[in-house]
């Protein structure tokens, strides 16, 4: 059985808290964060982070978190930006790494989290980089999986360099969110808990 891993930081997030934008109506921004940097787009240059969830018998459906990109602009709601978020979420009663892009509207992938050779653990486990690229054909965001010396490729991101604007910015933050609640659980609050963050920022 695992051991419970360290923390630096904490986020709780409690029933109903979500960040997603699914068409014609739905549009929620309520999950709780903790910035980790904010500057103009163009210095962007990678962000890491590892966390762990609860244990595995204590999550509900959906259960989430992880590092959120949030682009912005002056006088912009959070609820209208641009935001890619990716992290663990519990789906299917496993946890699986979900990536989620929202430009107009959110999309949705997932890749097992276990089963590339590792042992389930009690406690799901994970760190996440995403690095900006610039390759022969323009540039992208690519999302990656930490697994000890592996970066394993999860997701390339090809519109968020394409915001030109001077006054786009970036919020590099960690998430929690629990969207749905078990029966007769509702009051019950999700941790995350989050370690070694790193945001890199051009000079």
């Amino acid at each position: 059985m695992s051991a419970a891993p360290k923390d630096h930081f904490r986020i709780p997030a409690a029933a109903g808290t979500d960040i997603w934008r699914k068409p014609p109506t739905t549009n929620a921004f309520n999950a709780p964060t903790a910035c980790l940097g904010s500057r103009p787009l163009k210095k962007f240059q990678r962000a890491r982070i590892s966390f762990s969830l609860p244990e595995r018998s204590e999550l509900n459906k959906y259960d989430q978190g992880g590092l959120l990109l949030s682009l912005k602009r002056a006088g912009e709601k959070k609820e209208e930006s641009q935001w890619i978020k990716t992290g663990i979420e519990y789906y299917l009663d496993e946890p699986w790494v979900g990536t989620v892009t929202c430009d107009r509207w959110s999309d949705w992938s997932i890749t097992p989290l276990v089963g590339r050779g590792d042992s389930e653990t009690k406690y799901p486990t994970a760190t996440i980089e995403l690095e900006r690229s610039n390759d022969e054909l323009g540039k992208s965001l690519w999302i990656y999986l930490i697994k000890g010396d592996q970066r394993i490729p999860l997701r390339e991101v090809n519109w968020v360099f394409a915001q030109q604007d001077e006054d786009v910015w970036v919020d590099v933050s960690a998430y929690a969110a629990r969207p749905l609640a078990k029966k007769g659980n509702e009051d019950e609050e999700l941790i995350v808990k989050f370690w070694d963050d790193e945001v890199v920022w051009k000079e």
